[in-house]
């Protein structure tokens, strides 16, 4: 529960979320660092993966819990590799009401790191018939964003937590 000098506090989704993602495993905790800023970090895994139990993309999850989506783009985290690869995660700011976040989120897929759905679900399909395996996760990153606050200042927060999260993934996600 400590990463990149954060110290992280681990919570239980609500059952009738827990029911509903039928995930095998998952981690949400808050991480906070010296000056009080904080990270949200929410993993899901499934051992398996078919129609009911599968990622679950905050590109509709956000959505369907009332958040409305202001930005979407792709952005480098750079320094961070996973497998090799350059980590892009999907950037993401939404709102509800007054609140505003922003969200960074990828898939983590049998070696793969990816930032598209329709990837992600065809890859699903090409390993289940090549690879015989269906297994997978999804990290999703959300910081607040105060009203004053320049989102440059979270964008960097987010950054340097991703590229944390990043080189520590590869010991809890397999190729």
């Amino acid at each position: 529960m400590s990463l990149g000098g954060m110290q992280g506090r681990s919570e239980k989704i609500d059952a009738v979320y827990d029911a509903e993602l039928q995930m095998d495993d998952y981690l949400l905790a808050n991480y906070v660092d010296k000056s009080g800023g904080v990270v949200n970090l929410y993993m899901s895994w499934y051992n398996s993966q078919r129609k009911g139990e599968a990622v679950h993309s905050p590109r509709s999850c956000l959505p369907g819990g009332g958040w409305q989506i202001k930005e979407f783009g792709q952005q480098d985290i750079p320094g961070a590799t996973i497998n090799g690869q350059l980590l892009r995660v999907n950037r993401v700011v939404v709102e509800l009401g007054t609140e505003r976040q922003l969200v960074y989120y990828w898939f983590q897929q049998r070696g793969r790191v990816i930032d598209n759905e329709f990837a992600v679900k065809w890859y699903l399909f090409w390993d289940a018939l090549t690879r015989h395996r269906t297994d997978g996760a999804l990290v999703r990153l959300i910081v607040p964003l105060p009203p004053s606050e320049d989102i440059s200042v979270a964008d960097r927060q987010l950054t340097r937590f991703a590229a944390y999260v990043a080189g520590d993934l590869t010991r809890f996600v397999p190729n």
